[in-house]
């Protein structure tokens, strides 16, 4: 269940007000609200301003700040501010109000051993973060302190709170800006990294946070070694929602653990298996059993083509969308601005497939972008971390079509040269692998030297 009452509003970098919520200002009893320095005190003000300095175009952050309510009192509130990607837009700024300030507490917002988020404050900030329709791709992760019962028993309990703090300090700041922490029990914490979008900076963080915690307490004696296990995985590539997020992170960190400790592990299809629909991560027969499925089509596709010369385009392209849990598929021409052939892949609750046909809108055919990438590669790669100043047409296309990642196989031959495009949303559960995308640029080029394309 939710904690908090939620507020909407938009402003511009000068903090005035663009667009209001009406309940917000019932909240606060009054008619008209023009500037956010009219409700905030001044240093919580400056603190504001800073933030929404420090936060780049494209991305978002946390910050909390007090906020005098109608009837004078000083409430608490939290604000997940989304700065968009074009300057000239409004900045969205969602309040959540967390506690008054009445008793003087926040126990109901921090932490008290470690200052950090407390479960609750963590748990609602990546559940909304989760279910915001203009989220983007972030990393979770859980850690725990690893051998942390030896070190109750050695050293006490005392030095046991002691080793939970200076773990919580450590990895707030190597995580920074890139994100917030929290601590959800115990000697375990939760990560929430919105502001990484490479597994190189992701790696950068993990590393820091193992290895300076291995290091602080490498001299402690008495045969007990205190370091530190994570697990995590990507949202929404590797999940549908936070239960089975939590799930796949903790299941990683069990992994952590039993490869030996001091370590993280996150998630890759290629080696803890794929996602079913069910959220409950693949076993490695269940895995082979799908390579085998592929490995089928494959030939299966060859024999029809070359053999059989009984090779059909809406039937393979059927085929490739279920084996490959591809969202959808688009044929169009070099010079077209709509694809001539459009099919959408719908899973039931029941797990049967059924498929749509439609039409999309390709004004990214015939940019410079595309052409680049088509000369220099049959195939091209898009994903959610495309560098925007280079491929900004790219960029909002696949922004306003809410795709996470697009393939594009560029047929220079046939009877209609042109592309193939193959587009998984933000909320599908597949990520594709090498050998898959090796194999769509097979199977591409099959559809392009059969002559029916």
């Amino acid at each position: 269940m939710r904690r908090f009452k939620r507020y909407l509003i938009c402003v511009d970098n000068e903090l005035n007000i663009v667009k209001n919520d009406n309940a917000f200002l019932s909240y606060l009893g009054m008619k008209e609200l023009h500037n956010l320095s009219q409700i905030i005190p001044p240093p919580d003000f400056m603190q504001l301003q800073n933030c929404m300095f420090a936060i780049g175009y494209g991305k978002t952050n946390l910050t909390c700040f007090r906020v005098r309510s109608g009837n004078n009192g000083l409430d608490w509130f939290a604000a997940n501010i989304n700065k968009p990607e074009n300057p000239e837009e409004p900045i969205q700024i969602e309040l959540s109000d967390i506690q008054t300030m009445k008793s003087g507490s926040t126990d109901s917002y921090y932490d008290k051993m470690t200052g950090l988020y407390n479960k609750n404050t963590i748990t609602d900030y990546a559940m909304n973060l989760m279910q915001s329709k203009d989220h983007s791709p972030f990393y979770f992760f859980l850690m725990d302190i690893d051998n942390f019962k030896s070190v109750n028993d050695t050293f006490g309990h005392m030095k046991g709170d002691e080793i939970i703090t200076d773990v919580a300090h450590i990895a707030k700041e190597f995580v920074g800006d890139n994100g917030v922490v929290g601590r959800i029990g115990g000697d375990e914490f939760m990560l929430v990294l919105e502001n990484v979008s490479t597994e190189h900076d992701l790696r950068i963080i993990l590393k820091n946070i193992r290895k300076t915690v291995e290091e602080k307490y490498q001299d402690m004696g008495n045969n007990v070694c205190v370091t530190v296990s994570m697990g995590g995985a990507l949202f929404p590539a590797d999940a549908f929602d936070y239960e089975s997020m939590f799930t796949l992170a903790d299941k990683m960190l069990y992994l952590a653990k039993t490869k030996g400790r001091n370590r993280y592990v996150f998630y890759s299809p290629l080696i803890h298996g794929k996602m079913h629909f069910d959220k409950t991560v693949m076993t490695v027969s269940q895995s082979n059993m799908m390579n085998q499925e592929k490995s089928s089509m494959m030939i299966d596709l060859l024999d029809k083509l070359i053999v059989e010369k009984n090779f059909d385009t809406k039937q393979v392209l059927e085929q490739l969308l279920s084996v490959y849990v591809i969202d959808e598929v688009h044929m169009v021409d070099a010079d077209g601005k709509t694809s001539y052939y459009g099919l959408q892949r719908n899973t039931a609750p029941d797990g049967s497939i059924s498929f749509d046909h439609n039409v999309l809108e390709t004004p990214i055919v015939g940019c410079d972008e595309l052409k680049d990438k088509a000369d220099s590669s049959p195939i091209a790669v898009f994903g959610f971390n495309l560098n925007r100043e280079l491929m900004p047409h790219i960029a909002d296309f696949m922004k306003m079509n809410d795709l996470r990642v697009m393939v594009i196989y560029h047929m220079k031959t046939g009877k209609r040269p042109g592309y193939i495009m193959f587009m998984n949303h933000t909320q599908s559960t597949c990520r594709l692998s090498l050998t898959d995308l090796t194999d769509i640029t097979y199977v591409s080029h099959m559809i392009e030297i059969s002559g029916q394309c």
